[in-house]
């Protein structure tokens, strides 16, 4: 489902502050985006991600990615693509080395 760009627009802006911040991760991580990993970039208390992620995924903004545990992505890329660009070209070489870096840690950990 390909949105408009208002009305993904609108969609995001009822999302939480710290709903729409976790999407920014979301959508710097590539092929989706593993929980723990989430939860250790968000900074946040354990019911708070939780709360964040199930606001996105009832807004139809994220899903569980079929075949990947606890792992989620963009119901649409178009979404994903708006997500990207409203982070700004200063913000998000920051959001993805962080992310990178976070998901490199993960990977040599398991």
């Amino acid at each position: 489902m390909t949105d408009e760009p208002e009305a993904a627009r609108q969609r995001l802006a009822r999302l939480s502050r710290s709903a729409r911040r976790l999407l920014d991760y979301v959508a710097v991580l590539e092929g989706g985006a593993r929980y723990a990993l989430l939860r250790h970039l968000a900074r946040v208390p354990e019911p708070d991600i939780i709360e964040d992620l199930r606001e996105a995924v009832d807004a139809g903004i994220l899903a569980a990615l079929p075949g990947q545990p606890e792992t989620y992505g963009f119901a649409d890329e178009a979404v994903r693509a708006l997500v990207l660009a409203e982070a700004g070209a200063d913000r998000l070489p920051k959001l993805r080395a962080r992310a990178e870096a976070a998901r490199q840690r993960s990977e040599d950990r398991d």
